[in-house]
């Protein structure tokens, strides 16, 4: 059997599905849980998660993210509660996809709407800035060190 990538052991787990907690290892191999139990593989890290609780990543389905994701990649304070996974512009109001041409109108609006400064918003627009993608995107955590908060990176992208 492959080395697995990560074993989170001896913490508290909290699954999700409504058993009581215990005391378990989570094992992870190429971004995936594949045990969860008492974990005797060898893994190229391990995480001595005695005191704390182990639990699936949350999902947080009303944010407003939607400028913050243009200069902040820890998505602070969420990324800092367990959140993994964050859905964007579902108020009505969001950076993508945006029209070729209608960049400065979306900034206008959003200066307005969230109280975002344009000259921020204008560093990570499409079409305006250097850093954000030009269309729809779902951003997830990936894990840094256990002591720092994860930073959000892009896994997907798909225009419409």
């Amino acid at each position: 059997m492959a080395e697995l990538d990560l074993v989170v052991r001896g913490g508290t787990v909290v699954d999700g599905t409504g058993g009581a907690p215990r005391t378990a290892d989570v094992a992870v191999r190429d971004g995936v849980v594949v045990e969860v139990g008492r974990v005797t593989d060898r893994a190229r890290r391990v995480i001595d998660a005695d005191g704390a609780l182990v639990t699936p990543g949350f999902v947080d389905i009303h944010t407003h993210y939607d400028g913050q994701v243009t200069w902040d990649s820890h998505l602070l304070p969420s990324a800092g509660h367990g959140v993994t996974t964050v859905v964007m512009g579902n108020c009505g109001v969001g950076f993508a996809p945006v029209r070729p041409g209608d960049e400065q109108k979306l900034i206008e609006l959003m200066e307005g709407v969230e109280d975002i400064p344009g000259a921020a918003l204008h560093e990570g627009l499409p079409g305006t800035g250097s850093r954000s993608p030009s269309c729809s995107t779902r951003w997830t955590a990936s894990p840094t060190t256990s002591t720092s908060p994860p930073r959000f990176r892009t896994v997907r992208c798909a225009c419409s």
